[in-house]
């Protein structure tokens, strides 16, 4: 009797492996094409890259892709939002930082900021530039993560505030064009490479020290 009771074990467990086995197929043809999409988004341009040149480059068939994504847009918003989340942990551990001046801190951003985003071009040309009115969905994410980021330097600069290293103020449009204003220097980086690495860092830094000590010495005074 028990010999009956346990013989449908063995079909039921293969079937579980066989599932579990296809799944990671799936997530391993993802992870390919997410890296495919990287490279040849930021070489050719999103425009330019096909589903068939995105299958050649990841070593998938059409069938395999459509397994993971729905589409061309869906593979760039995936690879822009985990782009985005790696950003995003890196900035605010760099905001965390327990020691340190309000300076020193920046500083500390913006370097990360380079170091994650700019040492490998192709993640800030497809960051910066490729995603720009890429479509309707693309660029609302878009909106979405440059407000985001704000947010949080704005809570930074308000803890900054607290502890009297800035004075007290509505830091949310000052958060925006930081934002904005590094968003915009790295897509001239991006555009045209005159500067070196080290000297675009030297740039955002000053153009951050500047807003930082307009406001130090009360030339930013008004309250909203």
């Amino acid at each position: 009797m028990s010999n009956l009771k346990d013989t449908p074990a063995a079909p039921v467990a293969k079937r579980i492996y066989a599932k579990k086995d296809a799944e990671v197929r799936v997530q391993e043809r993802r992870e390919r094409l997410l890296n495919a999409a990287l490279e040849l988004f930021a070489t050719q341009g999103y425009s330019n890259t096909t589903i068939e040149a995105l299958c050649s480059e990841a070593k998938v068939t059409t069938r395999n892709f459509y397994q993971a994504f729905s589409g061309r847009e869906a593979v760039l918003m995936a690879l822009y939002n985990q782009m985005m989340e790696e950003l995003n942990a890196t900035l605010l551990e760099a905001m965390q930082a327990e020691t340190g001046s309000l300076r020193e801190k920046m500083k500390q951003v913006v370097q990360a900021l380079v170091n994650h985003y700019l040492t490998d071009t192709r993640r800030a040309q497809v960051g910066v530039l490729e995603v720009v009115g890429a479509s309707p969905a693309i660029e609302r994410r878009r909106r979405e993560v440059i407000h985001g980021i704000a947010v949080h330097l704005e809570l930074f600069l308000h803890s900054m505030a607290q502890q009297q290293q800035i004075p007290q103020r509505n830091y949310r449009w000052l958060a925006i064009a930081i934002v904005g204003g590094m968003n915009e220097l790295m897509a001239e980086w991006l555009m045209n490479q005159e500067l070196s690495l080290d000297q675009l860092t030297e740039e955002m830094l000053v153009t951050v020290g500047a807003l930082l000590n307009g406001i130090s010495h009360g030339h930013l005074h008004s309250r909203l």
